[in-house]
């Protein structure tokens, strides 16, 4: 995707008009993949991904089928209302980081948001 570039395997540089773009249009990142509440014990534990699209922003920032995404800056996402709060806290983030558990495994992504 234009105006994503992987610095290193779990390092990306992202335009801060994809980031925009892409918070001005929920509708369009929505159908991107299929996300849904992820439970481990009973207890919500993030969300997972599925049906990512090719050449979509989740595929361009190194996220992958079956990715459970627990934690955006520190944040625990296990519930709507967190993600909407989180939302909100991303909008003039110069830095992102994202802890997913990918096939039992934990993974953390960063990412910084460059231009104006």
């Amino acid at each position: 995707m234009e105006g994503v570039r992987a610095v290193s395997k779990d390092k990306y540089e992202i335009d801060r008009k994809v980031i925009d773009g892409t918070l001005n249009n929920l509708s369009a990142i929505a159908t991107q993949a299929r996300i849904v509440p992820s439970f481990k014990n009973g207890v919500a534990n993030g969300f997972k991904l599925f049906s990512i699209q090719p050449g979509s922003l989740y595929a361009s920032i190194g996220i992958e089928n079956g990715d459970v995404i627990q934690r955006v800056n520190g944040y625990e996402l296990n519930s709507p209302e967190k993600a909407l709060e989180l939302y909100q806290k991303l909008r003039d983030s110069g830095h992102v980081t994202i802890e997913l558990e990918r096939q039992g495994q934990p993974i953390r992504k960063e990412y910084n948001i460059t231009g104006p």
